[in-house]
Formats: C-alpha cells, sequence, structure tokens
C-alpha cells in the first residue's frame, strides 16, 4: 500500500511540475504574442485575428494550470496576520483545515468543470470569432487544473497531518512579508 501511495505521490509531482512549467512557458508565450499583436497593428497597420483569443487561453491556462504548481511549492497568497501568533501546534490545526477547505473547493469546481468541457467536446463548440478556435481547449484548462490542485492538496494535507503526529512542527512561523525593501522616509515622517 506504501508502495502504491509513493507512485501516485510520484504522478501527481510529476503531472504538477508538467503543468507548472507549461504554464510558465504559457505566460512567455502570451507576451510575445501581445507584444507581436500590438507591433503588426501599430507600425505595420494590419489587423489581427488570433493574437487576443490566443493569448487570453494561454493566461487562462497559466492559472488554472499553475495553481498546483504554486500550492506544491507553497508560494501561494497568504494572509499571515492571526496565524503568526498562534502556537505552534494550533498553526498546523489551522493549516490543515483550511487545505481541506481549499481541497474542497478544488474538487467541487473540478466535478462541475469537467461536464462543461465534455459538453464542449461533443457539441464541438467554437468560439465566434474570425478565428474560431474550439472550445474544448480553454474549458480543458479549468478541470485539469482544479483535478490536479485536489491532488496536490490531498498531498499537502497528508504530509501536514504526518508531521504533526511526529511532533516535526516548526516553532517559528514562516513570515511572508517583504523584509529587504527599505523605503525612504519623507520629510513629514522624520
Amino acid at each position: 500500500m506504501k508502495q502504491l501511495g509513493r507512485i501516485l505521490r510520484r504522478v501527481i509531482d510529476g503531472l504538477t511540475y508538467l503543468t507548472g512549467w507549461t504554464a510558465a512557458l504559457c505566460l512567455v508565450a502570451a507576451a510575445i504574442i501581445v507584444t507581436e499583436a500590438v507591433v503588426v497593428r501599430k507600425v505595420l497597420g494590419i489587423s489581427t485575428i488570433w493574437q487576443i483569443e490566443a493569448s487570453v487561453f494561454l493566461l487562462i491556462f497559466v492559472v488554472f494550470a499553475g495553481a498546483p504548481f504554486v500550492q506544491k511549492n507553497e508560494h501561494h497568497l497568504n494572509v499571515d496576520l492571526v496565524i503568526i501568533h498562534l502556537s505552534p501546534r494550533i498553526r498546523e490545526i489551522m493549516l490543515i483545515i483550511v487545505s481541506i477547505i481549499s481541497c474542497l473547493m478544488a474538487a467541487v469546481l473540478a466535478w462541475y468543470a469537467w461536464p462543461m468541457w465534455w459538453e464542449a467536446v461533443v457539441g464541438n463548440q467554437h468560439t465566434e470569432s474570425l478565428w474560431g478556435p474550439p472550445l474544448w481547449i480553454p474549458y480543458l484548462f479549468l478541470p485539469l487544473g482544479m483535478t490536479l490542485l485536489f491532488l496536490q492538496y490531498l498531498v499537502y494535507i497528508h504530509d501536514k497531518i504526518v508531521n504533526l503526529k511526529k511532533g516535526a512542527i516548526t516553532e517559528e512561523a514562516e513570515r511572508f512579508e517583504l523584509k529587504e525593501i527599505n523605503i525612504p522616509k519623507t520629510q513629514k515622517d522624520k
């Protein structure tokens, strides 16, 4: 059973890294496409057809398929105003509770998004633009990303619970604030 768990973890992590790095490349591609569209339209005076839709599709992929990668590396936004003042054990329990809620939200989104994607595939739906790409492509990004996010949260919750049982808790809460920025004081502040 433990061997199966390790294999599943590797598969989840592999898919997470694949979609995460693909999302990073999609972000670069979207920037290049938007820049090309501006140059073609403003400099050459040629109307563009596909650039806006393609860049929007890529950014949708970045948001939804990049989310599991962000969760895996714990780089998501945190509001740590209250949690940094809790005892280490209570802090870990709170992180588990919040992760369970987030996991359930990802599961619900994935559950309702897969039929939406399938309907676009079966119905051969396309956008109404001149370019007219199939809608199943951007519709795939939400259920794919939320399914992977759900799985990544399961791994995270499992690890947190195991560490809590072992007593392997970090004593000091990691603060996610901007520490390295020096803001010069104005004359009024002095």
